[in-house]
């Protein structure tokens, strides 16, 4: 069975990215999900310190829940990033989430990576409230910043035009993207 891990990065619970999670847990089939919610875990940013270069696997010294998700996330399938775009930007908590991959990156290797498989799937889906479509290039570069992890195939979706506390469930058209994403991750 496929292990697919979901990062919720939003620091409010309620908001439009809890809708997100839980409509991909609902769409994703034949598949262990796992949700980490940052919000409710201890994560450290990246200390630079390079304690986790030169090694065969990927791991952090930090001894929190993301030093602890790395193994699982060099066993996944896929894992999704679902984050709120706040000031033009991911979340802090995307961010350092997204710093804390660093550990998976080994320029040694010709690709780059010490990630254990090389066909995953990763996925952003960000919610904001600009809803001119300004963020889509940023989404999708974003999400390649993922690409030490061992990335096959990756996706973005932004979610935009949305300010209140869950919109994002009232706008089908959202609704049926992420239902999609979903799908896809579930092949």
């Amino acid at each position: 069975m496929k292990k697919i891990i979901i990062v919720d990065a939003s620091p409010r619970k309620g908001g439009n990215s809890d809708v997100v999670t839980d409509k991909l847990c609902a769409e994703i089939k034949n598949a262990d999900v796992e949700v980490f919610k940052i919000r409710e875990k201890t994560v450290n940013p990246c200390h630079g310190c390079d304690a986790c270069k030169g090694r065969d696997k990927a791991g952090c010294v930090q001894k929190d829940d993301i030093g602890a998700l790395i193994s699982r996330i060099d066993e996944s399938d896929a894992v999704v990033l679902n984050t709120p775009i706040y000031f033009g930007q991911v979340s802090a908590q995307a961010k350092m989430f997204i710093d804390r991959m660093y550990c998976f990156f080994d320029p040694g290797k010709p690709s780059m990576t010490n990630a254990s498989k090389s066909n995953r799937k990763t996925a952003l889906i960000c919610t904001c409230g600009d809803g001119s479509g300004a963020y889509d290039k940023y989404a999708e570069e974003t999400v390649h910043c993922m690409d030490t992890i061992g990335v096959a195939e990756s996706r973005s979706l932004v979610c935009g035009g949305i300010n209140g506390l869950g919109e994002c469930k009232e706008k089908p058209e959202y609704m049926k993207s992420i239902g999609e994403i979903a799908d896809w991750l579930s092949k």
